[in-house]
């Protein structure tokens, strides 16, 4: 195992609050960041680097990760404690066990099981890779889930109400999202619409290919529960949707700040075609804004955690992108349990915006593949 420490710290100060959303806080005047890399070993064994951990968990107590290599439907579990590789858990792609090619996504559970879940699948495996319950979800919400015109984003478990689980799910057709809420033992769902979020539409470009809508560019949904709380980001809007599990009600909380503002001001249009110069202006466009990041939560501290980025592009590009992006403005933001904006500063030492990254042990561990290696840069923030 290889250790390298980079040992670099330094101080930023911080821009203060927009007070049109924020007039009670302010901001902290200084804060100091220590960084350092740290390699993972995995032995004899090549590790699955090529979605940048895209298909990812962590454990509840942070202590692994497991990374799925969606080709050959292998899990890595990574030791989080002494950085190395302990083993591979290879699944089945047939039989009463097996498990999607390119599943949406899993998650690990308090039991450290892994909920899987993709269109018209939803079931749980222990780490021997062995199917240890069907949930049957597209049998419950029939109407939602039993075809491919729900896309279903992510899933959680209510540690304190085992026998319920929700999804947020998109509908394909008019980009709309919607959170199901499953009450498992009586079989039974609830849908809970999400009209805050039909905003999104004005950023949606479709791209078409000889006249039939072959995909599109459109705003990032991203979503992580706390103890009763699913809190929804987005790229393009500087503000959160809370679902309160509690209250069963929804609300908003948004900021606007001097550094990253309240949203993109570029509106893309509403259609180019597949290969168009167009095209390329429209993707080079959309990330030359700030594109607001996920949270993630520091249990340690109390706080979240999210970074944002604006890339840089030159003039040369490839046969298949038009634009290379050459470098980003990174921000962090910091808030308190209550989504109250503590800090916001520009990272000078990051230059591209973060791949899958999580605190542990009150660090932020950014993923970085160097040179085929696993890798972390961790940022300790005093």
């Amino acid at each position: 195992m290889r250790l390298l420490f980079v040992g670099i710290a330094f101080a930023t100060f911080f821009s203060s609050c927009s007070k049109k959303t924020e007039k009670e806080n302010e901001f902290s005047d200084q804060l100091s960041f220590s960084l350092d890399t740290v390699y993972v070993d995995p032995g004899d064994e090549i590790l699955y680097l090529q979605d940048n951990l895209y298909y990812s968990d962590l454990s509840a107590d942070k202590s692994y990760l497991i990374n799925f290599n969606p080709k050959n439907v292998i899990a890595e579990r990574i030791n989080l404690d002494e950085l190395k590789l302990d083993k591979k858990i290879p699944f089945e792609k047939e039989g009463p066990n097996k498990i999607p090619i390119y599943f949406t996504g899993f998650s690990i559970n308090k039991e450290e099981q892994l909920l899987v879940w993709s269109y018209q699948f939803y079931s749980i495996f222990d780490q021997e890779a062995k199917k240890v319950k069907v949930l049957g979800l597209e049998e419950i919400a029939v109407d939602y889930l039993s075809d491919f015109e729900i896309h279903p984003k992510t899933f959680f478990e209510i540690p304190e109400q085992p026998d319920r689980i929700l999804g947020v799910c998109m509908q394909w057709n008019d980009n709309t999202y919607f959170i199901l809420d499953f009450d498992l033992k009586s079989l039974v769902y609830k849908k809970i619409d999400l009209p805050e979020l039909n905003k999104f539409d004005e950023y949606h470009t479709e791209i078409i290919d000889g006249g039939q809508n072959t995909g599109g560019y459109g705003v990032s949904v991203s979503a992580i529960a706390t103890p009763w709380k699913i809190i929804l980001t987005n790229n393009s809007f500087n503000e959160v949707l809370v679902y309160d599990l509690k209250k069963d009600s929804t609300y908003v909380k948004s900021w606007d700040t001097t550094l990253l503002g309240y949203r993109k001001k570029y509106t893309p249009q509403k259609r180019v075609e597949h290969g168009s110069e167009e095209m390329n202006e429209v993707f080079k466009k959309l990330n030359k804004e700030i594109s607001y990041g996920k949270l993630i939560w520091d249990e340690s501290k109390k706080r979240f955690y999210r970074f944002s980025s604006s890339q840089k592009f030159g003039e040369e590009g490839t046969d298949y992108d038009k634009y290379i992006a050459t470098g980003a403005d990174v921000y962090l933001s910091i808030f308190d349990e209550n989504l109250n904006i503590l800090a916001e500063s520009l990272v000078p030492q990051l230059n591209a915006p973060p791949k899958k990254h999580f605190v542990k042990g009150g660090k932020i561990w950014i993923f970085e593949n160097i040179e085929d290696e696993m890798a972390f840069v961790r940022i300790g923030i005093e």
